[in-house]
């Protein structure tokens, strides 16, 4: 059985090393970064990642590193009950880690922390009527506006960059949305999840390419890499497909894993499902750039925090910024540390930021908001899409995904569309893609 595996970031280096592992030799055809934004820079001492900053530790990505020989490149945070901060009333707030620091956090208003108890134990609190919703629109009646405005907003932003007048609850939150479905309380979700602990984040020595490199390393000598862009795929008899590429020569298949997302997929779906096409060439992608400074180790850093998220308006679009060696010293010079900080988001449109006047602008405001008084640039990174925006009525397109696999049988998706934006989470997307692509052979052989 031939397969081709249509992108080359995290999902298609998981999707050749599954097929790889059980013996086949599938085509990884990718254009440009074997790894995709997953990419760390090692500068005079530094670590510097420039995609991803931390892994989250669930059972998918174990596994991995595990079969690897990574487990001596793991490191841990060193400061292990760590906080992430918020930005409220122009100053760093912690963000309550459960419900009793809610309670106590000027983050929630008054009447709602009065009101949080009824409303955690009533059914129906979350709308469940409708079939998508904003992520305002679904926290406000249980949390208030003050809360959603002042902590899930900027939180948000730092995963997603986008807007929680946007941003999709059914998509963000499908679990919760299922439970307000079911008409059940907030507080019987909660019960039923319990004993579920949150699992840590780590990175790896050398930074978080260390992974994508290693999983190529690994498959290389086993898959045909073609450096080419895919035009389109086009059905054939007896469900098999040729894969067009840029250059006209033609693959045919048994089947393809599509690891691409958004309007890279879109031009490549049309002779599949014209419907589905025009749904991902409708889907928004969020722009970042990533900056990394080097600060003296006595400037004033919050001593047990991650970093600092932003809600918006906030000049130059600042969506974060990450203190990465107050966690993992390792990444910076021992008289310095690092910051990474992160602008731009759904926010700043499609607007391409000047590098130079961010280079100027920046450690001023580091200086104001923060009072970091020396801050020295290290590098500077723009991702034009990289974050996608899963916004209210996001279902219609996993749906047409899925009518689209059913129609044809050896088409699997795996791309950011199904959901789950981190690491770990496309690992996961990628390794259940894998298991549907060879059940779904196994069914057209039969």
């Amino acid at each position: 059985m031939t397969a081709a595996i249509i992108g080359g970031g995290i999902a298609g280096l998981v999707a050749a090393y599954e097929l790889t592992k059980a013996g086949e030799r599938p085509y990884l055809i990718e254009p440009q970064h074997i790894g995709g934004v997953i990419t760390s820079e090692n500068i005079q001492g530094y670590t510097l990642e420039t995609g991803p900053n931390v892994l989250v530790e669930r059972p998918e990505i174990h596994t991995i590193v595990r079969e690897l020989n990574l487990k001596e490149s793991v490191v841990y945070p060193r400061v292990s009950n760590y906080g992430q901060y918020v930005w409220y009333n122009n100053k760093a707030t912690k963000a309550p880690r459960g419900l009793s620091d809610l309670i106590a956090s000027p983050l929630m208003s008054c009447a709602s922390k009065v009101l949080l108890p009824f409303r955690m134990i009533t059914p129906g609190v979350l709308p469940s009527r409708e079939v998508d919703c904003s992520v305002r629109r679904f926290f406000t009646p249980l949390i208030g506006d003050r809360a959603l405005s002042s902590m899930l907003d900027p939180v948000l932003k730092g995963i997603y960059g986008g807007d929680v007048e946007r941003l999709s609850a059914r998509s963000l939150f499908p679990n919760l949305w299922d439970a307000a479905k079911q008409k059940r309380s907030v507080l019987s979700f909660m019960m039923n999840r319990k004993g579920s602990r949150k699992p840590p984040v780590f990175v790896l020595k050398g930074g978080i390419e260390t992974l994508t490199r290693a999983i190529w390393q690994h498959v290389q000598p086993h898959v045909q890499h073609i450096s080419e862009r895919v035009k389109r795929v086009v059905p054939l008899e007896g469900a098999r497909y040729v894969v067009v590429l840029e250059s006209g020569r033609r693959l045919e298949v048994d089947g393809c894993i599509l690891a691409t997302g958004g309007r890279a997929t879109a031009s490549i779906v049309p002779t599949l499902s014209d419907d589905l096409a025009q749904l991902l060439e409708q889907m928004r992608f969020a722009g970042l750039s990533v900056m990394h400074f080097a600060v003296p180790r006595v400037e004033p850093l919050i001593p047990d925090a991650f970093g600092v998220l932003f809600p918006g308006g906030m000049p130059n679009h600042l969506l974060g910024v990450m203190f990465n060696s107050i966690l993992f010293p390792h990444v910076a010079p021992q008289d310095k540390h690092v910051l990474t900080v992160v602008l731009g988001g759904a926010q700043a449109g499609e607007t391409v930021p000047d590098e130079n006047n961010l280079r100027r602008e920046v450690p001023q405001m580091l200086q104001r908001l923060l009072g970091i008084k020396t801050a020295e640039y290290l590098l500077y990174t723009h991702w034009s899409d990289a974050i996608p925006q899963l916004e209210v009525g996001h279902y219609e397109v996993v749906e047409q995904l899925d009518i689209c696999e059913a129609d044809h049988p050896g088409i699997v998706f795996a791309g950011v569309e199904r959901g789950g934006i981190g690491v770990s989470d496309r690992i996961r997307v990628a390794q259940e893609a894998v298991a549907r692509f060879r059940r779904m052979r196994i069914e057209t052989v039969v």
